[in-house]
């Protein structure tokens, strides 16, 4: 290639991440890497916030916890190769949690690809259905300067600005040399504009929407809208706030319902409280049991009502629902109900709330030591904290025990496809760009499958991250499964719950970190209190009863809390 080349690829990369700062962008992650250079180079010179990442799964991922503690879209940036592989998983959960990611995979010009150039693999595609938008142009300096602007505009767009947010990918040929001063650039928008900016949405219908009338529930989850308007629709319906964690909605406003798991494990009390009509809205929570519930509903006649734009990809059962479009923060207040309120129906579960959740108070106390003990103590620290919790176990535990609590703490979990990969790196990109300290929940083996965040920590970034391990000796989810009773105890063991030997304390300390060890719920939360806006990570690991020892102690505080709703003439 012609030296004149690498003057335009360079003016290309500086005027790419001046669109991105005029669109909003504040921070990029960067993996290091050759053929990246341009780029990198370019987001060096700008202002944009860098994080260095030397895993590029790591990278994905702290991007994501960015984005999602920003709300802003974060620039990804790696090299060629398999490097671009990496960011598969963090790009999958993107897509289906619906969080901005702008992915910039470097690649090798198309004259190196089929000879035998190393760090060279075939990336067209390579995230296939995960991204809202794949561009790839070729080599850069082939565009014409009229086309630089548009097309980064467009990618912010297609990441933030359609139905819903999520992943877009740009696969950039670069050649060398690698390293050039910039040519000519073209002009941008004047006063600091996007080329493409949004004048303006319009305004919401001031218009009622009457529901069907009936006995009503709003189940509501994360992206469900501003937790002030949908509780105010639960109170001018009537109806129950069934809300997930992460919906921001866990206050101890009278209409808002943790305890649905609980209540809805006891036959008799889910049939006698059947509704007429459900109203879903934001993701879907981690209980099964609610789930099945809402669509045995839905199948016997319940009307379902679905809220917000893309609603209808958010409903696995794909039943038969009306559709309530729009942002959700417009479509709340817009709702009412047409028929005279029943108000028994919503005091039948208040009590139901009263009586369940205080029977968890009364059996996690101070002396109780479990994991659901564990994730009760976090969502009712008086402390403002954002909270981050790995899926698995973690996540249920904080939506069946948490509880209502004065001030909701901001909820992020990975909950788009509920894997395990990444939780860490989430959690610092959260506290990255979260102004309140974070406290991250994960399991030992969540911990130790993303060890390689641990090599920069929050690096020179400002932010408080407290990582609390769940050390059970293995995966004790699998202990609630079939599999725990139907396969051989040393085949249960060597594929489901896979124990490993490195001590998640001692790989902590080796890395420099922080470090307590506690084995009682009093010396936890005094930890995390200690570590609560220190600069820097502390890890905190809580050794737990056995896996066996901890399915029991759920039963035990359903059975107790079913109970003592019985006992209340409640069931």
């Amino acid at each position: 290639m012609s030296v004149a080349t690498g003057p335009i690829q360079a003016a290309f990369c500086e005027t790419f991440v001046d669109e991105l700062v005029r669109a909003g962008v504040t921070d990029a992650v960067v993996s290091p890497g050759s053929r990246s250079t341009p780029l990198a180079l370019a987001i060096a010179a700008s202002p944009l916030r860098r994080h260095i990442r030397l895993d590029e799964r790591s990278a994905c991922f702290v991007a994501l916890g960015l984005a999602r503690s920003t709300g802003r879209a974060v620039l990804v940036l790696v090299t060629s190769g398999t490097a671009a592989a990496e960011l598969h998983a963090g790009v999958v959960e993107a897509h289906l949690d619906r969080v901005p990611l702008i992915v910039a995979t470097a690649d090798r010009p198309p004259e190196l690809h089929g000879v035998g150039a190393p760090q060279t693999i075939d990336q067209h595609g390579i995230f296939g259905a995960h991204v809202l938008s794949a561009i790839d142009p070729g080599p850069v300096h082939a565009l014409p300067l009229s086309a630089w602007r548009p097309l980064v505009s467009r990618l912010v767009l297609d990441a933030t600005a359609g139905v819903h947010p999520g992943p877009v990918v740009i696969n950039l040929p670069f050649v060398e040399p690698l390293v050039a001063e910039p040519g000519a650039q073209p002009s941008g928008r004047s006063g600091g504009r996007p080329w493409f900016s949004i004048a303006g949405q319009p305004s919401s219908s001031t218009e009622r929407m009457t529901l069907p009338s009936g006995r009503g529930l709003i189940v509501v989850g994360a992206d469900a809208g501003p937790a002030e308007d949908v509780l105010a629709a639960g109170h001018r319906l009537g109806w129950p706030v069934i809300a997930d964690p992460r919906s921001g909605c866990r206050s101890e406003d009278p209409v808002v319902i943790t305890v649905a798991d609980t209540i809805l494990r006891d036959e008799h009390l889910a049939a006698s409280l059947r509704p007429d009509v459900i109203v879903l809205a934001g993701a879907p929570g981690a209980s099964k049991v609610v789930a099945e519930w809402i669509d045995e509903a839905a199948r016997g006649g319940a009307s379902l009502v679905l809220v917000g734009d893309g609603a209808v990809h958010r409903h696995p059962a794909q039943l038969a629902a009306d559709l309530v479009m729009g942002r959700p923060d417009g479509v709340w207040p817009i709702l009412w109900n047409q028929g005279p309120i029943d108000e028994g129906w919503l005091e039948t579960w208040a009590s139901l709330q009263r009586t369940i959740d205080g029977s968890f108070s009364e059996q996690l106390g101070e002396s109780a030591w479990s994991e659901p003990a564990v994730l009760r103590s976090i969502a009712q620290l008086d402390e403002p904290v954002t909270v981050v919790v790995s899926s698995s176990m973690p996540v249920r535990d904080l939506e069946w025990f948490g509880g209502r609590t004065a001030r909701p703490s901001v909820v992020h979990a990975n909950r788009g496809a509920n894997g395990i990969d990444g939780v860490v790196s989430t959690a610092i990109g959260v506290a990255l760009g979260d102004e309140l300290p974070v406290v991250a929940v994960v399991g030992d083996l969540t911990f130790l499958h993303d060890v390689s965040a641990l090599v920069e920590g929050l690096g020179d970034g400002v932010g408080s991250l407290t990582v609390v391990v769940l050390d059970n000796a293995g995966g004790g989810i699998f202990s609630f499964l079939p599999q725990r009773s139907l396969v051989p105890e040393s085949t249960f063991r060597e594929l489901f719950t896979t124990p490993r030997s490195p001590r998640p304390a001692d790989v902590a300390r080796g890395f420099g970190l922080r470090v307590h060890e506690v084995n009682d719920q009093a010396t936890l939360v005094s930890s995390i209190i200690d570590s609560i806006g220190r600069a820097g990570m502390t890890v905190i690991v809580c050794g737990l009863p056995d896996h066996d020892t901890n399915v029991n102690m759920h039963a035990e505080l359903v059975s107790k809390a079913l109970g003592a709703a019985s006992s209340a003439g409640l069931s």
